[in-house]
């Protein structure tokens, strides 16, 4: 009875002794996926930080970029304006140019005009003076 009782312990010992094993590996299974998950959560939180980091240098550069923007749009608007007042500007001194242009070509004609008179009063003058030249040299 003893031996029995032996042999059912050492029979009962030696599957312990098999489940412990079988528990081992399984134990290293789920330790080596644990290791695994641990290592591929360390990498995703590494990335997850190098996103973020990417996303606040995104955030801080579109910032700038905006304000930059908006001091283009300003000086924009300013030169805009600045060319609309010299446009105008030159509106208005094109039409004086036009205004001087007739002024001038009045001016012109009435020259012309003296001129003609001042040769016609020459001619005048010079027949005028050659008939008095003339009668003076027969006297």
């Amino acid at each position: 009875m003893l031996r029995v009782h032996n042999e059912t312990l050492k029979s009962q010992h030696d599957s312990d002794v098999t489940q412990v094993q079988v528990l081992q590996k399984e134990k290293q299974k789920v330790v080596t996926k644990l290791e695994e998950k641990d290592s591929l959560y360390l990498k995703t939180k590494q990335s997850l930080r190098q996103s973020e980091e990417r996303n606040r240098k995104k955030d801080k550069d579109k910032i700038e970029l905006e304000s930059n923007l908006s001091k283009v749009k300003s000086e924009f608007t300013k030169t805009d304006s600045k060319y609309k007042e010299l446009l105008e500007k030159e509106k208005i001194l094109d039409c004086k140019i036009l205004e001087k242009d007739k002024v001038i070509e009045s001016q012109k004609t009435e020259i012309t005009g003296q001129k003609e008179e001042i040769e016609k009063y020459s001619k005048l003058m010079a027949m005028f003076h050659n008939l008095s030249s003339g009668k003076t040299t027969q006297r």
